[in-house]
């Protein structure tokens, strides 16, 4: 059932409170316009405010095939409904931005802006086809079309033409939804807020932007991760780019190539309470621009200057080979321990039975395995391939 109810402004608390309500019994669903009060059948209530409401207990949906505005700004009565002055500047400016930000990523040798550059090919997105993401959306709301009939309308937002004119207005050359506001947006979500876009996001700012987590924040990408700091002359701080674990580890890998840390200035590694450790597969290599180097590569190290060598030192000890992997063994703790039980194909227990160990810089270490078929635990700085032979018993040692 509709009830249509008019309230003028004769029967408020002022003049010219005038009310509309539109309302129906199922689902409670009704728009409610003007001066709102709490009606009930012939009982006036309580004001609750100006301007219009619409809601229902049931759902809801807004649908418009050639786009939406929703937007904070006012504008005049008899501009056109679909005026967007004062968000077509912000776009400029995001424009500006992501061109500023872009330019400064190629000098700086990192990821450019996808969404100022085009994401799979050079000036080109899924929006438009010839224009990158942030120029597309751009033209889009810049888009006036003819005001006379709406067929040519209809044919002419396709042009995407920002041209003026007293018989044009407004429209949007692609179907976008716009929300807009002077002063701010609020996103909220008692449980989650999902984003999702086929081709970019872009989130852009004109001063700061944070992100703050009170759990885990995973960063997951199929490509590159770009980072730059301090892409502004003179709107440095000391820290510029700051990473820093307050509890627990940083871990930092490259699985499947290289890492590389360069410093125009000091570079410093500190530890403060323990070693710092330098490992490598193949060779350590350290050198100076006056040609002075030290060389460590499998069993070897080479010191190498055009100068001199000077040791200082109370004691100088110079003894018999030693390999690191066979050392480490009997340091008290290191990052990884590999521990080995001995298995047949049978899957019985090897007991009591020489076997020899082949680390991978190439030393040997021989024993015996247990009555458990366990072997010394191997420590090391990483993950490294062992092989370990099953020897022959000596002559005239008893079987187990």
């Amino acid at each position: 059932m509709m009830r249509p109810r008019w309230h003028c402004g004769t029967g408020s608390s002022r003049p010219s409170a005038s009310g509309l309500q539109l309302s129906t019994t199922h689902a409670c669903s009704q728009p409610n316009l003007g001066h709102l009060i709490h009606q009930a059948d012939n009982y006036r209530g309580s004001f609750r405010g100006e301007g219009f409401e619409l809601r229902t207990d049931a759902w809801g949906a807004i649908r418009a095939e050639r786009g939406l505005w929703l937007g904070a700004y006012g504008i005049d009565s008899a501009a056109p409904a679909g005026t967007a002055v004062a968000p077509a500047a912000l776009l400029d400016q995001l424009a500006r931005l992501g061109e500023t930000f872009s330019r400064a990523a190629t000098t700086h040798q990192t990821v450019k802006l996808a969404a100022h550059e085009g994401v799979q090919r050079s000036a080109q997105s899924d929006l438009i086809a010839d224009l990158a993401p942030l120029a597309a959306f751009r033209a889009s709301v810049r888009t006036t079309v003819p005001g006379i009939a709406w067929d040519d309308a209809a044919a002419a937002a396709a042009e995407r033409s920002p041209a003026a004119g007293a018989d044009r207005v407004p429209h949007t050359g692609v179907a976008i939804v716009g929300l807009t506001a002077p002063a701010g947006i609020g996103l909220i979500a008692g449980q989650s807020l999902h984003w999702s876009a086929g081709e970019t996001i872009t989130l852009a700012s004109g001063s700061n932007s944070n992100l703050a987590v009170a759990g885990d924040l995973r960063i997951h990408t199929g490509q590159a991760i770009g980072v730059l700091a301090a892409a502004v002359e003179g709107q440095t701080e000391a820290n510029t780019l700051s990473l820093v674990s307050g509890e627990g580890e940083i871990d930092l890998q490259a699985q499947n190539d290289q890492i590389r840390i360069r410093s125009r200035d000091q570079l410093r590694i500190v530890s403060a309470n323990a070693e710092v450790d330098l490992a490598a597969g193949r060779t350590i290599h350290l050198a100076t621009a006056g040609g002075a180097s030290l060389t460590i590569e499998g069993g070897n190290i080479t010191i190498a200057c055009p100068g001199s060598i000077k040791v200082h030192a109370a004691k100088k000890s110079f003894v018999g080979p030693a390999q690191l992997s066979r050392e480490m063994n009997s340091w008290p703790e290191s990052k990884f321990n590999e521990g080995f039980e001995l298995r047949d194909p049978a899957g019985d227990l090897i007991r009591n039975m020489p076997y020899k160990l082949t680390r991978a810089d190439g030393a040997i270490i021989r024993g015996v395995t247990g009555d458990d078929g366990r072997i010394p635990v191997q420590q090391g700085m990483g993950l490294e391939r062992v092989v370990i032979e099953i020897l022959q018993r000596p002559e005239g040692d008893p079987a187990e």
